[in-house]
């Protein structure tokens, strides 16, 4: 540590600028370095586990038998690279979208009831 009685005024006052100007830019780099990956723009492309991650993230919920029965159906836009399954954000909300069904609407089939095994006896 630097004794600052000792040393003239100018001295102590550059070392105290130099310090706080260090201190500055290291504080500086550090945050245009996490403000740098948070530009990086997010990949549009999901896999099989991102997508049904990001679906039922987004209020959508999908089991995986289900997505694969979509996919095979035609009825969800996929993509195949290989054997693997790619699917875009995009693509994907707007078909969940396209799923919604409206409470209210005229037409909407309601599940009957059960029936009992057996019948009336």
């Amino acid at each position: 540590m630097t004794d600052f009685l000792n040393l003239p005024f100018v001295e102590v006052l550059k070392l105290l600028v130099r310090g706080s100007v260090e201190a500055y830019l290291s504080e500086k780099e550090a945050s245009a370095s996490t403000d740098a990956e948070a530009a990086k723009p997010e990949c549009e492309s999901l896999d099989m586990n991102g997508a049904l991650a990001f679906l039922n993230a987004n209020g959508y919920p999908i089991k995986r038998g289900q997505l694969y029965k979509e996919t095979s159906k035609g009825t969800i836009p996929f993509q195949k690279f290989g054997r693997k399954l790619h699917f875009k954000k995009s693509q994907l909300l707007e078909w969940a979208e396209s799923k919604l069904i409206d409470g209210n609407a005229v037409g909407v089939l309601v599940p009957a009831t059960v029936a009992q095994k057996g019948g009336k006896r």
